[in-house]
């Protein structure tokens, strides 16, 4: 119930306010029974028929009928999310979701990248709102960066559903940046957490940067090695070189799932560019009389829609 009251007064948008009061109603609705004779009283006054119904009925009726009401809204969230996705995926968008534990420094690392402007306090669950901005790499090239609600140990699963319209958008990344607090004493727990409710949600098989932040905050802590990441960095989020490193390292994580190769397309076909220009690292174009010719560092996924124009 803290938990749950905790996100209530954190909760901005509507949508943090829907998935909010649904938690709170499901969690409700489970303790009703629980309250025996306290809700077991008869409903009477004007209007009623002999005794009328107890209050427990009534008072679960309402919780089901607004559950339903809200599980309705957040499927209109999903749908939008849904072709927000599709928008993006046209466009080849890289997606790269920050993760981690409650208050381990995300939405200041988003702030300090792309200026988005995210509540950042030193307090748990201070932003619960998905927030996805335009981050450019060192290359040149541009990710889609995102920010989620922090995780939490014991995470009730009325949260963990209520959340998921929010939560989903992992499922898309194509990495996830696991932010630790590295000057927390609990940090190897927080970890644990993190890659249990990933893995919840599905996403246990994403490829993952560890990214341990505060180390500014560190002294004389040892920084656990993480096995479950394919690569690890230190940081801290006020520094604007470290920001870099981060960046660096993160293109050199996703240039690891490519391969360099040569297209020409025609210029009847000039729509396909935004594929390569949104998901690839450009090495060289060259506008030829057949049309546009480019190498550069594609995924598979890429490579597979451009077979067709892919010159040896």
């Amino acid at each position: 119930m803290v938990i749950l009251d905790i996100f209530a007064k954190r909760a901005m948008s509507s949508e943090g306010k829907i998935q909010v009061e649904l938690a709170q109603l499901k969690y409700r609705l489970s303790r009703l029974s629980g309250l025996g004779a306290s809700l077991s009283r008869l409903g009477g006054g004007i209007g009623t028929r002999g005794p009328g119904e107890k209050k427990l009925e009534t008072d679960r009726r309402y919780i089901k009928d607004r559950i339903s009401e809200l599980k309705s809204n957040l499927e209109e969230i999903r749908t939008h999310r849904e072709l927000l996705r599709n928008q993006r995926k046209k466009k080849g968008s890289v997606i790269v979701s920050l993760v981690g534990y409650t208050n381990a420094g995300k939405s200041t690392i988003l702030n300090a990248i792309t200026n988005a402007g995210v509540l950042e306090e030193d307090k748990l669950f201070a932003t619960l709102d998905t927030t996805t901005r335009v981050a450019q790499l060192p290359g040149g090239s541009s990710i889609m960066l995102t920010d989620t609600v922090g995780f939490i140990q014991k995470l009730s699963h009325h949260l963990v559903e209520a959340f998921k319209a929010t939560l989903e958008e992992l499922q898309y990344a194509d990495v996830l940046l696991h932010v630790v607090d590295a000057s927390d004493p609990s940090a190897d727990v927080h970890m644990k957490v993190v890659y249990d409710t990933l893995k919840d949600l599905g996403c246990g098989d994403k490829p993952v940067i560890t990214v341990f932040n505060k180390m500014d905050a560190c002294e004389n802590i040892h920084v656990p090695e993480d096995k479950n990441s394919i690569s690890q960095i230190n940081i801290s989020a006020k520094s604007e070189e470290d920001l870099q490193r981060l960046l660096a390292e993160t293109e050199r994580v996703l240039k690891s799932f490519r391969r360099l190769t040569k297209v020409l397309i025609p210029y009847s076909k000039g729509g396909l560019l935004n594929n390569i220009y949104g998901k690839s690292e450009i090495v060289s174009e060259e506008h030829t009389e057949e049309g546009t010719l480019i190498e550069a560092y594609m995924d598979d996924e890429t490579v597979s829609r451009l077979k067709e124009f892919i010159k040896e």
